[in-house]
């Protein structure tokens, strides 16, 4: 009895050491990854914003056309700017209205010999020029000679086709300023000339002829 005993005790210990070696270990769990802390990368979202383009520059302004030429340039100088007057017919004129002609400028004093010969050959130079857009200006500059004085040599001579006026003192140091006290000095028989683009040329003193008269105002756009 008692070896049967030991024989079942014997039996049952072999079964319980075969469960434990084979079987009887709990199978491993599945393990679940742990998720994540970060948010998972995700493509951008698709803007809903209306697509924008971009502002185009303000157009640019076109620069103004160059003024035309035989339109005459505006003289600013004070002896173009200042009010003179005909003493033939008393009308106020500047010289700086009469852009886009060629305009002579002589100076001279009614008891100068050189100005009456270089004025008799500037008629013959405005009569061949033949109505060109050209006027000449005859400016007194002697101080103790009046506008009916002037206006009374002009008569004389029939030479209508100049316009005579004085040169108020204000004209005459601007004369002298730009081109030297010399061109006061009306026996040298100064005469200026404005070009129809403006430009302003004093010419050699002495006495120009009719022919050099006639060529500069050619010259200079008439």
């Amino acid at each position: 009895m008692t070896d049967h005993i030991r024989l079942l005790a014997t039996a049952l210990a072999a079964i319980v050491v075969v469960a434990a070696c084979t079987g009887g270990a709990a199978p491993a769990a599945s393990v679940t990854p742990e998720p994540s802390s970060q948010p998972p990368s995700a493509s951008p979202a698709p803007s809903l914003a209306p697509s924008v383009a971009p502002a185009s520059a303000p157009p640019v302004a076109s620069a103004p056309a160059s003024p035309d030429a035989s339109a005459g340039v505006a003289l600013t100088q004070p002896w173009a700017t200042a009010e003179l007057t005909d003493v033939a017919t008393g009308q106020a004129f500047r010289i700086a209205d009469l852009g886009g002609k060629v305009v002579f400028i002589e100076t001279m004093a009614i008891w100068c010999s050189n100005c009456r010969t270089q004025q008799g050959d500037a008629l013959k130079a405005l009569k061949e020029l033949n109505g060109s857009n050209v006027a000449y200006i005859v400016l007194d500059t002697d101080p103790s000679e009046s506008p009916a004085d002037l206006a009374s040599y002009e008569r004389k001579r029939g030479w209508d086709a100049f316009t005579y006026a004085i040169a108020p003192t204000g004209v005459s140091r601007a004369l002298a300023a730009e081109f030297g006290d010399f061109v006061l000095n009306p026996p040298s028989t100064p005469i200026v000339v404005i070009g129809t683009d403006g430009t302003v040329t004093l010419t050699d003193y002495g006495h120009k002829s009719t022919a050099e008269l006639v060529a500069l105002a050619r010259q200079h756009g008439a």
